[in-house]
């Protein structure tokens, strides 16, 4: 019996010892990080004619370097002027004297100047698209200066400080070049080139030009305010400034080339095929 009950016992911690023991957590390999797409680079909007751009560039930016030097030579003085035979809509703008109105102008526009080629910068880097930008840019500012100092000197109109009497004014050669508003026209080139271009590269046409008109047009009020430029100087220049600021660009821009070549079409033989 007391066999009998060993091998029982016997076998019944056989049964424990051949049960299952639990089991043994699965690792599962946790998911790879996936490392954030890589930035698109910039799409080159413009294409470059050295050959052309640079002599244009050099020469158009040479005006300024004229107005400088010969202002008092080449401007036509023309006053004491009567106000009275202005033009009702400008006629106001005589007596307006605000300082800080003129200071303000000056740091928008230098600032502008500054401004676009670093927030350039910033934004693709130094790459071959920040070069194709910035001479773009550069030839429509040489060009608009060119434009806008040629017509300062043809058109020989006294500022409406001049017209109120100021003394510097009056014998200076500054003081008759009032037709059309440089400021104005360089700030509206200058927006008008950074939203051209920001509409050719990401696709933004609405708030670019929004944002620039509205800096553009702050200078414009500016100006008139300070008694440095009429109505009519500012509306002019803002015109002409924006169709400096879009033609430039405009005339850089790369258009689709044509590529043909030769190539077997199915089993008939070659042909042309190409992208246009």
């Amino acid at each position: 019996m007391s066999a009998l009950l060993a091998v029982f016992l016997v076998a019944a911690a056989g049964q424990d010892d051949a049960r299952p023991s639990s089991p043994a957590p699965v690792l599962r390999p946790e998911p790879a990080a996936f490392a954030p797409a890589p930035k698109p680079l910039p799409r080159e909007v413009y294409k470059l004619h050295l050959a052309v751009d640079i002599p244009v560039t050099v020469v158009a930016a040479s005006a300024a370097l004229v107005r400088e030097l010969f202002r008092d030579q080449l401007a036509r003085k023309s006053c004491p002027c009567d106000p009275n035979a202005i033009n009702s809509l400008d006629r106001g703008t005589v007596g307006n004297n605000n300082k800080v109105a003129g200071t303000v102008s000056d740091i928008t526009v230098y600032g502008l100047i500054l401004a676009l080629p670093l927030i350039d910068l910033v934004d693709i880097g130094i790459r071959r698209p920040l070069g194709q930008d910035l001479v773009v840019y550069a030839e429509a500012l040489a060009i608009d200066t060119a434009i806008q100092n040629a017509t300062n000197f043809i058109v020989a109109r006294p500022r409406p400080h001049t017209y109120a009497g100021d003394p510097a004014s009056l014998a200076s050669g500054e003081g008759y070049l009032s037709f059309y508003a440089g400021h104005v026209s360089t700030a509206f080139t200058i927006v008008s080139v950074a939203a051209f271009t920001t509409g050719e590269r990401y696709g933004e046409q609405v708030w670019p030009w929004i944002v620039d008109g509205l800096i553009g047009t702050s200078v414009a009020v500016e100006r008139v305010w300070s008694g440095a430029h009429f109505p009519t100087d500012v509306a002019v220049a803002a015109v002409a400034g924006t169709a400096v600021g879009i033609t430039v660009p405009w005339l850089h821009l790369r258009r689709g080339e044509t590529h043909v070549q030769i190539a077997p079409i199915g089993s008939r033989g070659l042909g042309l095929v190409g992208a246009f």
